[in-house]
């Protein structure tokens, strides 16, 4: 059999017995009384029992209202407590995600994201992994995390891919090295110098490595570094040049060095946001997402670079 029991209705029951009157009830529940009425007679049309025995000052519960009572307040407070529970993971008053981030995003995109979400939602709790493109991809891909902040170098069906900001890779370099007289820098101009690259494994050093057209890097490479700061320091000890995301280079503190672009289009690339198409983000993570678009205008603007294709 099929039943067409509605929430309000048990609500209007279990209200009517907690305060034993059907005025005081209705008030509680912010109806007449006469449509207060008509739910409980509703509700026992569907039951096909009698639920109260009413005078006319005051109600009594029947057997059956008595047996019905014990048996559904249980179910309608876990009801309201997962309905209170999923309301607030929709407004942020609570919940989390784990998102995933090239570091020179990590770097210069979501400490102003982050920083913003938690001033307006403290309770919601965000997780960054930092980690190679390649990495990232496959964490997105098996729902280690529900989206990367990274670059998608082909279309893949699975993925949606937002655009956030136009990055391209930078030569930083001491101020009196001789590269800074170039007024363009392409590939050919790097291969006779000392340089500085990120590991293998970064979609800088893929880019680097498909530039030169060899696995083991260009001629000059002397230092293979993992953290950013670390190819800035070996930069200043005037140990060679380092190849540097455009985007990480205002939290580098690179000012007082030499920096400019790769004239090649190679050494462009889009960074956006990356999930997969058949999984829905959690409002936790969707704040993140959003935000992360206006911050990403915000810098682009800051810096005078030009907005992504698809991005207002």
């Amino acid at each position: 059999m099929t039943m067409n029991i509605k929430y309000r209705a048990l609500k209007a029951f279990l209200l009517a017995v907690e305060t034993g009157s059907f005025t005081h009830a209705a008030e509680r529940l912010g109806v007449t009384q006469p449509s207060f009425t008509a739910l409980i007679k509703d509700l026992e049309a569907i039951l096909g029992l009698k639920l109260f025995e009413r005078t006319t000052r005051s109600i009594s519960l029947t057997s059956a209202g008595e047996e019905f009572a014990l048996r559904v307040e249980r179910p309608v407070a876990d009801l309201e407590e997962a309905y209170h529970s999923m309301s607030d993971l929709s407004a942020l008053r609570r919940g989390g995600a784990v998102l995933g981030a090239l570091p020179s995003a990590a770097l210069s995109l979501l400490p102003e994201t982050l920083g913003r979400l938690r001033r307006r939602n403290p309770a919601v709790r965000v997780r960054i992994v930092e980690a190679h493109n390649d990495d990232l991809i496959s964490m997105v891909r098996t729902n280690q995390i529900e989206f990367a902040v990274a670059t998608l170098a082909r279309q893949a069906p699975q993925f949606s891919f937002t655009p956030l900001v136009a990055d391209c890779f930078t030569v930083v370099a001491p101020p009196d090295h001789p590269i800074a007289r170039h007024d363009t820098i392409t590939w050919r101009d790097l291969q006779p110098l000392d340089l500085i690259f990120l590991s293998r494994g970064s979609s800088a050093r893929a880019v680097f490595e498909r530039a030169f057209g060899r696995e083991e890097g260009p001629p000059g490479l002397r230092y293979d570094v993992t953290n950013m700061a670390t190819a800035v320091l070996l930069v200043r000890e005037g140990l060679g040049i380092a190849l540097l995301p455009r985007l990480a280079l205002d939290a580098l503190s690179v000012g007082d060095l030499f920096s400019r672009p790769i004239a090649e289009p190679t050494a462009h690339r889009l960074i956006g946001i990356v999930h997969r198409r058949d999984r829905h983000v959690s409002p936790a993570a969707q704040a993140v997402h959003d935000e992360l678009g206006v911050v990403a205008r915000e810098i682009a603007a800051r810096f005078g670079w030009s907005a992504p294709d698809g991005v207002a």
